[in-house]
């Protein structure tokens, strides 16, 4: 074979190699970003959802230290009951957020969350502060599972009361 043959040979096939490494690097590089871009989504999500328990629970708070339950007419009140449908608005808004986030067992988990923040309106008797009380353990429920999966933790088992709470919802449906 002659010396011009055997050189081009070669350079053809260092161009083929080179482009082969180029695309392959580049599928590499779009199949990262697309990883991380889906990664970004779901912290969004779960940040999404996070601000709004921590925002429900701060108000919850509030709200229980500045009308405290003595008054039992107080939880027929318009007041409350906008006050609660608020709140109520807080873990739809949650909710929503926790559709988007690839977690099957984390969905499952702020499912009963969701469940148990709204059973206020199902369970008859509930005064204001039980109302309240019940929203505030959702919500506190929800942050704890919340936050264990931004940190990469395992879920945390249900507390013992939202527990409770969980298994009376379950009765009632």
């Amino acid at each position: 074979m002659q010396t011009e043959t055997l050189v081009g040979l070669i350079g053809l096939g260092g161009a083929v190699l080179g482009a082969g490494g180029a695309v392959l690097g580049g599928w590499l590089q779009s199949r990262t970003a697309k990883t991380e871009r889906l990664e970004g989504y779901r912290r969004e999500a779960a940040q999404a959802a996070l601000s709004e328990l921590v925002q429900l629970r701060h108000e919850l708070m509030v709200h229980y230290q500045e009308h405290p339950a003595a008054d039992h007419q107080y939880g027929f009140s318009g007041p409350f009951q906008d006050f609660m449908h608020a709140g109520q608005r807080r873990l739809m808004a949650m909710n929503a957020s926790v559709l988007l986030i690839p977690h099957s067992q984390l969905r499952e988990r702020l499912e009963a969350v969701y469940e148990v923040g709204n059973a206020w309106l199902l369970v008859p008797g509930l005064r204001a502060g039980g109302q309240i009380q019940w929203m505030q353990s959702a919500a506190r429920e929800g942050t704890e599972i919340l936050g264990a999966f931004l940190r990469g933790d395992p879920l945390p088992p249900d507390s013992p009361g939202f527990a409770g709470m969980r298994q009376h919802v379950a009765e009632r449906n």
